[in-house]
């Protein structure tokens, strides 16, 4: 599935909320959309951060009602105050459409960044074929990751990026890329989703979820809850060392949400959030900063209704956990989440994301890969809903006030 495919299949939604029965099965459908584009790859295996796509089975009924503000995440548990709003969330963001190396077309990803904002990892399309690049203050970089498909997933400070791609048929193979070159990541059929200030790497080694403590050690193996049949992947970890994740079972299909605490020992369930004020069936994670977490959950009307989409947010430190509307696919050490309709605080505050060009951003898909952790650089791409630019995706940053 290509980035036109999801572009194409999202269409019906651009209208509002589409009519019929919900024949979407969510569990299948997020996927990474642009990342690989010819292989569906399910959240959970190890793309826990991936691109959200929907992909209508027969057809659909879904989806989120769009941004509302979100109660504010203190609780009766809450000890200290959440972080206030930046001042970025009241200046607002402009967005530029990123450059791609000389000689190609505008065809671009993002698909993260390090803490800082300085590098921004992702794909371009030089003779139609996907090949990765690293922006570093804006300006592009080729930097080819061996193997089909190739897509890089984070990166640090310091320009240590890490990423996947295809080596054989259906077989992945993780990838480092430090002292001016790319080395395997051990392990067989495995998946790096993120990686942390002190390279450690989180991921998946054939569909079970993977830290490697160096870009040169040998994978371990996370524990597992007590039990059979246990599988998923690793999708954030933050630098003190906690890891997120996300696991399925014969009786958790479509997966609940784990954290691995820094020192080892067995995951803890994160808290079930509600979606609709009704909770959750499947929660998953997505990235983890600065002990805060974001990730996806869904909740099925009865008798085949509606299914509702939110975005979880979970503080570690407290345990709360609240729920905003839609698709929010990264987070900063502020607390703050980030989607197609816009940056939002801890404390509710949300701010717009303009595109490029003052286009309409309701005629696009926007798809937030990359959020520094001041809050000042935010990446990403969009694919166009009226036939312009032939849907391409298109990189965007927006730098927002500091």
């Amino acid at each position: 599935m290509n980035e036109q495919d999801g572009a194409t299949l999202l269409r019906p939604l651009a209208g509002g909320q589409p009519r019929g029965a919900s024949t979407v099965d969510i569990a299948k459908a997020i996927a990474d959309g642009d990342r690989h584009h010819r292989r569906v790859r399910l959240v959970g295996s190890a793309g826990a951060g991936a691109t959200v796509v929907l992909v209508a089975v027969a057809g659909w009924t879904v989806v989120a009602d769009g941004p509302q503000k979100p109660a504010p995440v203190s609780t009766a548990a809450e000890k200290s105050p959440s972080p206030g709003p930046s001042p970025s969330a009241k200046k607002g963001c402009e967005a530029q459409q990123l450059a791609t190396p000389a000689g190609e077309t505008v065809r671009a990803i993002v698909g993260g960044s390090d803490p800082t904002g300085k590098y921004l990892v992702g794909r371009t399309y030089p003779g139609g074929k996907p090949s990765t690049v690293v922006w570093e203050h804006l300006q592009p970089r080729k930097l080819p990751m061996p193997g089909e498909d190739p897509s890089l997933s984070g990166a640090t400070s310091t320009g240590v990026f890490i990423g996947s791609s295809f080596t054989g048929d259906q077989t992945t193979t993780a990838w480092v890329y430090k002292g001016g070159k790319f080395s395997k990541l051990a392990g067989t059929n495995a998946m790096a989703s993120a990686i942390n200030e002190r390279e450690v790497i989180v991921g998946s080694v054939q569909g079970k979820p993977a830290m490697w403590a160096s870009p040169e050690a040998q994978p371990t193996m996370l524990a597992m809850p007590a039990g059979k049949g246990w599988a998923g992947g690793a999708s954030g970890v933050d630098d003190d060392g906690t890891i997120v994740g996300t696991l399925t079972s014969s009786e958790f299909k479509e997966g609940q949400a784990y954290v691995w605490r820094p020192g080892g020992g067995a995951p803890q369930k994160l808290a079930r959030p509600t979606v609709k004020g009704k909770p959750a069936m499947a929660y998953r994670t997505g990235k983890v900063r600065g002990g805060w977490v974001v990730g996806w959950a869904s909740y099925d009307e009865p008798n085949r209704g509606p299914r509702w989409i939110a975005a979880p947010r979970w503080n570690l430190r407290t345990g709360a956990v609240d729920t905003t509307d839609g698709f929010y696919t990264v987070i900063n050490a502020q607390g703050k989440i980030v989607g197609q309709a816009g940056v939002v605080a801890p404390d509710g505050t949300t701010t717009t994301l303009p595109l490029p060009g003052g286009q309409d951003s309701k005629s696009a898909m926007v798809n937030i890969e990359a959020l520094s952790d001041d809050g000042t650089i935010i990446g990403g791409y969009y694919n166009t809903r009226d036939g312009s630019l032939d849907e391409q995706p298109v990189a965007v940053v927006w730098t927002c006030g500091s």
